[in-house]
């Protein structure tokens, strides 16, 4: 009776194996590892555009919620320009 629950439960072990392995296949020919998108999409930001808004004088929280980024990523960003120019 042991002989056949182990025979059992080794071909079970076998056949989540190969659907484990199949979905990884997928997933690996859709640009991911684990079925969700590798990283997070990228956010595009522009400098000019954030230093425009700031020399219209809008403030650093309100630019920041208008271009969908963080206060320092625009603080950064307008301080990169000014010493670019």
């Amino acid at each position: 009776m042991f002989t056949i629950i182990a025979a059992m439960a080794e071909l079970e072990r076998g056949v989540i194996r190969e659907r484990v392995m199949a979905g990884l296949r997928y997933a690996r020919l859709h640009g991911t590892r684990t079925g969700k998108p590798i990283g997070r999409p990228r956010k595009i930001f522009r400098f000019d555009e954030a230093c425009a808004l700031r020399a219209q004088g809008h403030s650093w929280n309100k630019i920041a919620r208008l271009m969908g980024v963080s206060v320092a990523s625009v603080r950064r960003g307008c301080q990169r320009t000014a010493e670019v120019n």
